[in-house]
């Protein structure tokens, strides 16, 4: 595994075969190794673990910044404590085509527009490709717009530039930027900040 694209937090998806049908399980990465990853692994799915026991092959996704990669894996260590470790094949696919976490997040999202002028609008939910917002300014179909995102509170805004997609089942007010242009160190912090809010919401349903 390219260990410079895995690392500690990441979003890794166990695809476990339980007989009638597959589930997948949303884990993350505690411990990376060479040839093996510890992972967290939810309360709330422990009437799977004993389909996860030592020696078990399962496929992993590992949601890193670079794409997806997919391994063949086997458990190493079965689930106990909130924790499982997988180890796996040095062969693997890595999809080049992103695939970005959505997550619901309410924030700042100023358009720029040089003429017009500025318009500020708040977001409803984020991913590292682009952002859904809601906007009381008519903003044009497929046009490409400058603007800033606030993802902290008191520091530098994002900067992007991106497309407004044309959504017929969206209210009049709600529209979608894709990103187009975006620094990559930008773009990491959208996607870690999406796995925070997941996160959240998971520790928050198994409590």
């Amino acid at each position: 595994m390219a260990l410079s694209a895995v690392k500690r937090g990441q979003k890794v998806q166990i695809e476990v075969d339980i007989g009638i049908s597959k589930i997948v399980i949303d884990c993350y990465i505690l411990e990376p190794d060479s040839d093996r990853l510890t992972l967290s692994f939810p309360a709330s799915k422990n009437e799977y673990a004993p389909y996860l026991s030592e020696g078990t092959e399962i496929k992993a996704f590992v949601y890193s910044f670079t794409g997806i990669m997919i391994f063949d894996s086997i458990v190493f260590d079965p689930p106990y404590n909130g924790e499982i470790v997988i180890e796996f094949s040095e062969h693997h696919q890595v999809i080049q085509r992103r695939k970005y976490l959505r997550m619901p997040f309410i924030s700042d999202f100023f358009i720029i527009r040089e003429e017009e002028g500025n318009v500020k609008t708040a977001t409803v939910d984020l991913s590292g490709g682009g952002v859904r917002f809601l906007c009381e300014t008519p903003l044009v179909p497929d046009k490409i717009y400058k603007a800033q995102l606030r993802i902290v509170p008191y520091e530098p805004m994002i900067k992007v530039e991106g497309t407004i997609l044309k959504k017929n089942f969206y209210r009049a007010n709600e529209y979608v930027m894709e990103f187009l242009k975006i620094e990559e160190k930008d773009r990491d912090k959208i996607i870690q900040k999406c796995l925070t809010i997941e996160r959240i919401q998971r520790l928050k349903q198994d409590s």
